[in-house]
């Protein structure tokens, strides 16, 4: 999904707040099975690359913090839980006033999630109690929630970051930048809040909302990567036909790679794992690439024989990508097809996510669970009469449970049946 570097969101009420660092809200720097080094290499079965990484890994429990579940993007969640029948059922957990374009973000048993904004016109972040289904708080605001450091950023507009205390829902404002065109979505780092404008890179003190240009990026035509990766204080985005690896501690284009054949790679995100950025492209250029983190140097690539606009998905030796009634993992050593399924999925899916040896992918018409090693199918849930509309986000797992939101305006759970 691309739409991003346009004015997003015109919030305008709260007030700002000084914001204290709490405890980390278990972490979302957590590099989910992967390591840094030259060119591609797989990990263990289990998807952890190394010792440090699994620790890690451990350290994110059972919160999904962000789009992506991590920094890097690599839609790889270690612990998190979803059905394991061969059976599931569904149910409406709330109405929403609005669509929901993004996956839900979960911290300390409470979801948070971004709508359009309905009847009311007013777009809107909630925060949903996960034990109760109670709605905690509610602010005027969209974006796609992340939440760092006890505070849920998403929002922007007015040139402004905008995050919302995870218990209280009260709104931290950074100060304004000013003469710029649009601000896609803020990634909260350790380094400071990272966020891209149509001509800048810029770095926000999450303490002071002070803001500092990183790089001035070079003009581009088309769209921009939605949501970036980050990783060893690198800033992965992609500008039209161009991927650019930013430091954001030294201010320096690192490198930048070109699609082959000119087409686009901004229609989906990139993803960091294994040592390598994994990003595919579209329009003229069909092809899913593994290119080295460190050089910029292309590792593989592979004709996908198709437009793929879904975001790749990266556990263990493999990389997930999905397409119209179409799913593929790809061995990430070398580029060659694991498995393929056409038979058993209905409609373009929305970005993958990887737990405990399952893939899911979500579309307009359903949701489906595959075996991650083999491609086998565990389980599915067709769209009927049942839900007035078709799912709208990748799905978000917690505690045995599916949540995911749908085109009626209400967000479903599914469960064991």
């Amino acid at each position: 999904m691309v739409i991003y570097l346009s004015g997003l969101n015109e919030p305008t009420m709260g007030t700002q707040l000084s914001q204290t660092r709490r405890r980390w809200l278990e972490t979302c720097a957590t590099v989910a099975g992967m390591t840094a080094i030259a060119g591609c290499s797989g990990s263990d079965e289990n998807g952890a690359s190394s010792e440090e990484d699994s620790n890690e890994d451990e350290s994110l429990g059972s919160d999904w913090p962000m789009y992506g579940v991590d920094l890097q993007n690599t839609g790889y969640h270690p612990n998190a839980r979803g059905p394991e029948s061969e059976t599931v059922t569904t149910r409406a957990v709330m109405n929403i006033d609005g669509h929901v374009p993004f996956p839900l973000s979960i911290a300390d048993k409470v979801a948070y999630l971004s709508s359009t904004g309905g009847v009311s016109g007013d777009a809107k972040l909630y925060a949903v109690d996960l034990d109760t289904e109670e709605i905690l708080w509610e602010e005027e605001g969209f974006g796609a929630p992340n939440v760092h450091d006890g505070i849920v950023y998403g929002p922007t507009g007015d040139g402004q970051i905008h995050g919302f205390d995870a218990e209280t829902g009260d709104r931290w404002r950074s100060e304004e930048i000013e003469s710029i065109i649009g601000l896609g979505g803020p990634v909260p780092t350790e380094s400071g809040i990272i966020v891209a404008s149509h001509e800048r890179i810029w770095k926000i003190d999450p303490d002071t909302g002070e803001y500092t240009t990183v790089t001035t990026t070079p003009d581009f035509v088309g769209g921009s990567t939605d949501w970036p990766a980050f990783h060893n204080d690198v800033f992965y985005i992609a500008r039209s036909s161009n991927l650019y690896a930013v430091n954001i501690e030294t201010s320096e284009i690192e490198w930048t790679f070109k699609a082959e054949q000119e087409g686009r790679l901004s229609d989906s995100n990139p993803a960091v794992a294994n040592g390598c950025v994994y990003l595919t492209g579209t329009g003229r250029d069909n092809q899913l690439y593994a290119i080295d983190a460190d050089s910029g140097e292309k590792e593989w690539s592979i004709d996908t024989k198709s437009e793929i606009k879904t975001s790749p998905a990266v556990s263990g030796n493999h990389i997930y990508i999905g397409d119209t009634n179409r799913l593929i993992a790809v061995d990430n050593n070398n580029g060659t097809i694991e498995w393929e399924t056409t038979k058993n999925i209905t409609g373009r899916p929305s970005d993958v996510v990887i737990s405990n040896d399952t893939c899911y992918a979500s579309s307009q018409f359903g949701i489906f669970a595959f075996n991650a090693s083999s491609g086998t199918p565990k389980w599915s849930y067709t769209v009927d009469d049942s839900l007035d509309g078709g799912f709208t986000a990748p799905p978000t797992l917690f505690d045995g449970t599916v949540y995911i939101p749908a085109n009626d305006n209400k967000l479903y759970a599914i469960e064991d049946a």
